[in-house]
């Protein structure tokens, strides 16, 4: 299992954390989801069976920053996830 948002998202963390509860290998992403070669290439060289998705930006401090950075927001959020 490669899991997109394991390193620092909390839902990521949950997951992986209950991937490897049940035994289950279980890798992070490194690659920045809006950058679709790293992507395809962290793809390639993990060869996962599932892929898991929870990376996005949620903003930060709190989720004004988003309506404040639509461009940077819609990159990660719709692009980043598309890539994936």
């Amino acid at each position: 299992v490669l899991i997109f948002g394991g390193i620092t998202g909390w839902i990521g963390q949950m997951m992986n954390q209950l991937c490897q509860d049940k035994g289950i290998a279980v890798h992070n992403a490194e690659s920045r989801i809006e950058n679709r070669g790293d992507v395809e290439a962290e793809l390639d060289r993990i060869k996962p069976s599932h892929v898991l998705m929870s990376a996005g930006i949620t903003g930060r401090p709190n989720i004004d920053w988003c309506e404040d950075h639509k461009p940077e927001t819609m990159r990660v959020n719709v692009i980043g996830t598309l890539n994936v």
